[in-house]
């Protein structure tokens, strides 16, 4: 599987573009700066299929109106994102520039362990709130997209709009409860693995599983 990383908004999002061999993709948290995203797909002359969520903060879903309209995607996003997505409040695009609020409702809504098949591959969702209600992490073989549920020596902030301290310390901990390795593709920063963050990252390394 093929993964480009743009990065993207006023705010470094990580949008990724993931691709197979035969060229059908997705997009993962297209935050904004569209017209980049666009010129990589057009030059890859990938086909996408549909937007893939992580969460519904207005830094991760400035560009889903214009792709999805352009392209005419789906938007899978967890179902309990709902009232986030459709509140430019809470989910922060109407203090997010050059937005002038953003409220979206996707075609299909995710459940915990939910898979997404991708062409003979699966794409299973985990549940992972505490940066926002409906935070996800997704798994594609050896990917992980952590969202800003788990970044590289760090973890997602708990004190904006739906989120927990106590859920995302959960979440983490389910995480660190995973056997194998990941690469672990986040929201913004560098990319890790999950053995990185069990032996380094603060808030992991001390957990007993």
């Amino acid at each position: 599987m093929n993964v480009k990383r743009i990065v993207v908004g006023v705010y470094a999002v990580n949008c990724y573009i993931v691709y197979n061999d035969n060229k059908k993709g997705f997009i993962v948290d297209p935050g904004g700066d569209s017209e980049d995203i666009i010129n990589f797909i057009e030059q890859e002359n990938i086909n996408i299929d549909f937007i893939l969520l992580t969460h519904g903060h207005g830094d991760h879903i400035g560009a889903v109106n214009l792709l999805k309209e352009k392209y005419n995607l789906q938007v899978y996003a967890s179902m309990k994102e709902k009232a986030l997505l459709n509140n430019c409040i809470t989910n922060l695009s109407k203090s997010i520039p050059p937005f002038k609020g953003i409220e979206l409702e996707a075609d299909r809504w995710l459940c915990d362990n939910e898979i997404i098949d991708f062409y003979g591959d699966t794409i299973v969702i985990m549940e992972t709130p505490g940066h926002t209600e409906g935070s996800i992490c997704a798994f594609l073989g050896d990917i992980i997209f952590s969202g800003d549920t788990l970044f590289r020596m760090s973890i997602g902030r708990s004190d904006l709009p739906t989120g927990n301290t106590e859920e995302i310390i959960n979440s983490v901990k389910k995480l660190f409860n995973l056997e194998n390795d990941y690469r672990v593709l986040p929201g913004h920063g560098a990319e890790s693995n999950l053995c990185f963050e069990k032996n380094n990252n603060p808030f992991m390394k001390n957990l007993n599983g």
